[in-house]
């Protein structure tokens, strides 16, 4: 950690913005809570100044199947693949958990300014449960963010929980469990803000409803159970497929014909208009997807619902958990055209990927295509393509564990729609640390026994990484730390302050990995990925702030290469990390390169307790994460009244 500056000043003025825009929150809470709430169905409309609503959506939390007898004979017959509560996937049926009976769940559509007010029900039989609200910092309401351990007790199997808070941020979000392993087997949907007048209007004709694009990495047992296969036994940790809007046909099977005749998701354009896509990667493993559309070049617009000046492109990849939004101009007269998401990382190791169909509306007649399927509308197609690693020529967008070059555009060479705030443009953050999300080859006693089977003594191929940051696994408390103003009979850590007694270099060390942060100050989080035992890229999230990503750099551009975080440190002290200052983009989620790093930069004004996470869900749960304690406690704001607690018991007597 390096402290620049004194920063007495800049937390007091932070605190007066603080009161100032609670009282101004509280007064809209006065305000709209006069209004009768609207059903969430009922609240995607055109956006009005003054027109702000209750949004009010039930979401329950159930487990289902995958062709259940909603399908009545899907995809044998193609239209019942659409039957209400049908959820095909991808032709193989397995256990799902999803909400509504939906995959992916609910989109909730609301425009800024709205109430959103959601019932989550858990109707699991066993397991429990929370909701993520993904890009929504919850100013002001650190207990909205639905991260168990630090905002919210988990929702008990019978039990509900209301989520309610303003949708200040604008544009393209999701939403998902964050407890266990329910995100990966369908527990996720989209969540969209739309505003009055949105930024890059002018660059489209249409943002639909339907042009909600979501690709999952795709399982056919639950994702708990291949974790624990994987990390206990022999076996694998890849996806056998990939899912469009929760389907797609089973593109690595060759003797199923069910799993090859679902039908694949499309998109309807006509000729001459210009469509706004909304995108998100909501895989659970290390799986960035690159998408490109054939015959089609792409515009994007913004990223984690943050509008940037357009770039033009061929391609673009999308990491886990973040979303883009691309213009595809329909500049074909007729046809149909593939939308390809090749998977890349550990999906490539199974060939992962699926295709969508880019439909001109005038090719063939709606109920025709409907009643026989895809195939009117495949007979006349490209012949689909096969899986590739390759770059699709052209230029690509936030291509995964490359350096920065003219026809591979890094997220720090782009550039953001709004000024970067004056107040950061200085060289250095009054607070700078160096982070490191590293996969390490250490004995863990959660995956092996010093006694009967020691990590060392195991072959290659059965040696299970760590995933770490700073040498550190995150152990979050049971009562949650909003809750109980930090107290926790956890041991807190971090780089300055090690576990007592352990040499985590060369150790297992698990903890309360925190940093505590006066309110208001600059802060630089330089994130490193050293890329010792892995060739793999992090996809990092941050609850409660969005950041402006400063710098993004991969010294030695080669496969299988390594740098320390100390090497990244020293680079930094010497001046050779250059911040971009112009005007950077602004994001919550940010891939942090193999062997290379990525410079982030946020004030920290929302008071509270917020998770930074690898956003790939095997790492999350294995531990790679950190707390970031924003503010004192009594500058925090309180729960509600009656607010769920929980906590670990222990009779008196023993």
């Amino acid at each position: 950690m390096v402290v620049r500056c004194q920063v007495g000043a800049v937390a007091a003025a932070a605190m007066v913005a603080l009161v100032l825009a609670a009282a101004i929150a509280t007064l809209a809470s006065i305000i709209t809570a006069q209004q009768p709430p609207t059903p969430g169905r009922n609240c995607y409309r055109k956006c009005l100044k003054g027109d702000e609503r209750i949004c009010h959506f039930d979401l329950e939390v159930s487990r289902y199947s995958t062709l259940s007898r909603a399908c009545y004979d899907c995809p044998r017959n193609p239209a019942d693949c659409s039957r209400p509560e049908c959820v095909a996937a991808d032709g193989v049926r397995r256990l799902i958990t999803v909400v509504n009976k939906q995959l992916p769940g609910p989109t909730i559509q609301v425009c800024q300014g709205d109430r959103v007010v959601v019932d989550v029900k858990n109707s699991l039989p066993a397991s429990d449960v929370a909701i993520h609200w993904h890009g929504f910092n919850m100013k002001n309401l650190p207990y909205m963010d639905g991260t168990p351990g630090i905002s919210q007790c988990p929702i008990s199997p019978g039990a509900s929980f209301k989520y309610s808070f303003v949708a200040s941020e604008v544009g393209t979000h999701w939403w998902h469990a964050h407890t266990g392993f329910q995100r990966g087997d369908g527990v996720y949907g989209g969540l969209i803000v739309r505003k009055t007048l949105e930024d890059n209007s002018h660059m489209y004709d249409h943002d639909l409803p339907e042009h909600l694009i979501m690709v999952q990495d795709w399982l056919h047992t639950p994702t708990e159970s291949k974790y624990f296969l994987h990390h206990h036994g022999a076996g694998d940790r890849f996806p056998e497929s990939m899912l469009v809007n929760g389907k797609g046909p089973n593109q690595n099977s060759d003797d199923n014909e069910i799993a090859k005749s679902v039908p694949y998701q499309r998109f309807t354009v006509a000729s001459g208009n210009r469509y706004r896509f909304r995108l998100v990667n909501a895989a659970v493993g290390n799986c960035p997807i690159t998408v490109d559309i054939d015959q089609h070049s792409i515009t994007a617009i913004a990223t984690d619902g943050n509008a940037i000046r357009p770039v033009n492109a061929s391609s673009l990849v999308m990491s886990p958990g973040e979303s883009w939004d691309i213009v595809v101009k329909a500049s074909k007269r007729d046809g149909t055209y593939w939308i390809k998401f090749m998977g890349r990382g550990e999906c490539s190791w199974s060939q992962a990927h699926q295709f969508a169909l880019l439909h001109y509306k005038d090719a063939y007649h709606r109920s025709e295509s409907d009643k026989n399927g895809d195939s009117e509308v495949l007979r006349d197609m490209k012949r689909k393509p096969e899986y590739t690693e390759l770059l699709p020529p052209g230029t690509q967008i936030n291509s995964i564990n490359s350096a920065c070059y003219e026809d591979q555009i890094c997220v720090a060479d782009m550039r953001a729609k709004s000024k970067f705030p004056e107040d950061l443009k200085s060289d250095q953050a009054d607070y700078t640390f160096y982070l490191s999300f590293e996969m390490r080859n250490v004995f863990n006693n959660k995956f092996y026994s010093r006694n009967f089977y020691d990590f060392s003594e195991m072959a290659e191929d059965q040696q299970i990484l760590t995933p770490q940051v700073n040498n550190f696994t995150l152990q979050l408390p049971v009562s949650p730390l909003i809750v109980t103003k930090g107290e926790t009979e956890l041991p807190i850590c971090n780089k300055e302050t090690p576990p007592t007694g352990r040499t985590c270099n060369s150790e297992f060390c698990e903890c309360l990995h925190m940093y505590k942060l006066p309110l208001g100050v600059s802060v630089d989080l330089v994130l490193v990925n050293e890329g010792f035992n892995s060739d793999e890229s992090h996809s990092v999230h941050m609850h409660g702030h969005q950041f402006w990503v400063l710098a993004q750099g991969r010294p030695v551009d080669e496969h299988w290469v390594n740098i320390t975080r100390a090497e990244v440190e020293n680079m930094d002290i010497k001046g050779l990390i250059t911040r971009n200052l112009d005007d950077p983009v602004k994001k919550d989620t940010i891939t942090v390169p193999d062997a290379g790093y990525t410079v982030i930069r946020f004030r920290a004004t929302n008071p509270g307790y917020w998770l930074l996470e690898c956003n790939m869900l095997y790492h999350s749960v294995s531990g790679m994460g950190m707390v970031l304690q924003v503010g004192e406690n009594h500058e925090m704001p309180l729960p509600p009244q009656g607010f769920p607690t929980c906590n670990n018991y222990r009779h008196s007597e023993f």
